[in-house]
């Protein structure tokens, strides 16, 4: 089996059409033809289905296609390294972060910090929430994440090392009303709109059956994203009650323009919940050296913000 073979597959699955693979790669339309039919006549099966809008996956492409990304990946990360050891400390690193206190304050300086000891140094950062970094993790596309430890589906495929402990909180913006009156915060939860992480959909079912206990059901508006720049935008532009990781507002609490809101002394002791951030890799794949030292930065810096050891935060 070929590497062009493979790479001329990916480049199939991309496009969707050969014609068009061929041209992106710049080879003639028969050429790749002839690569993708030795290349299914080396596995035994077809990898596509003809149709008359181009090409479609078959099942055993689909398992092959996450074979391939996957090996075409661990290429890219040795040519990398094999570059890094003619040219001294030059690296290609490609990390998810989910949106927080590490993304606004650690990583920065992280990168600066390993830019300045490098000679050449490419960080490709990628941000979103858990679920949308994980997939790309797997398939290869990233070296490692920054996200929240979890124990699923994914469990034996990875690595994880605890950071930062992190909560969810539900919060608002400074001056809102519900922070002019006294009394039990949970029963007023439910008179204004509520704007939800996607990652706290699991607090958001808890306060609603909190709320029908207390015999005031939530009946209101209900905004969920998974952007965290517009739900800190629509949050400090109105009066919805957000519901979110703390880690996420950390920055806007401290300076004033997030509140967080304090819950009745009766509240379940687990109703906010928490979970370590943490840095996640593949368990069957090697990190490159530029992805190591990154790592060791984010750490240091990281015990360094807390004051304490970053696995014991």
């Amino acid at each position: 089996m070929q590497l062009r073979e493979l790479r001329r597959f990916l480049a199939v699955v991309e496009f969707g059409s050969l014609n068009k693979a061929a041209a992106h790669l710049k080879v003639s339309q028969p050429s790749m033809t002839k690569d993708i039919r030795a290349l299914e006549e080396r596995l035994g099966f077809s990898l596509f289905n003809r149709t008359a809008r181009g090409v479609r996956l078959t099942t055993f492409g689909e398992s092959v296609l996450q074979r391939a990304q996957l090996i075409e990946a661990e290429i890219r990360r040795l040519e990398g390294d094999a570059l890094a050891l003619r040219n001294v400390s030059m690296g290609e690193v490609h990390v998810g972060v989910v949106p927080g206190f590490l993304q606004s304050q650690v990583l920065p300086q992280a990168t600066l910090n390993l830019m300045r000891r490098a000679r050449r140094l490419s960080v490709d950062y990628r941000f979103g929430t858990r679920a949308s970094l994980i997939k790309p993790l797997l398939s290869g596309a990233l070296d490692f994440v920054i996200v929240g430890i979890e124990e699923d589906d994914f469990a034996d495929e990875l690595v994880s090392a605890p950071l930062v402990l992190d909560r969810n909180a539900i919060v608002v913006r400074a001056g809102h009303p519900i922070l002019e009156r006294g009394g039990a915060v949970v029963r007023r939860l439910a008179e204004h709109p509520w704007l939800v992480l996607s990652e706290c959909t699991p607090l958001e079912r808890t306060l609603r059956s909190l709320l029908r206990s207390a015999g005031t059901p939530f009946g209101h508006h209900v905004v969920r994203t998974d952007s965290f720049h517009f739900f800190r935008s629509t949050l400090t532009a109105s009066d919805c009650i957000g519901l979110a990781r703390l880690d996420v507002t950390r920055l806007e609490k401290d300076a004033g323009h997030i509140v967080e809101l304090p819950l009745d002394d009766a509240r379940p002791a687990d109703l906010l919940g928490s979970h370590m951030i943490g840095i996640v890799h593949r368990r069957n794949t090697a990190l490159s050296a530029a992805s190591q030292a990154l790592i060791r930065e984010i750490t240091t810096l990281t015990e360094q913000a807390l004051g304490r050891p970053a696995v014991a935060a």
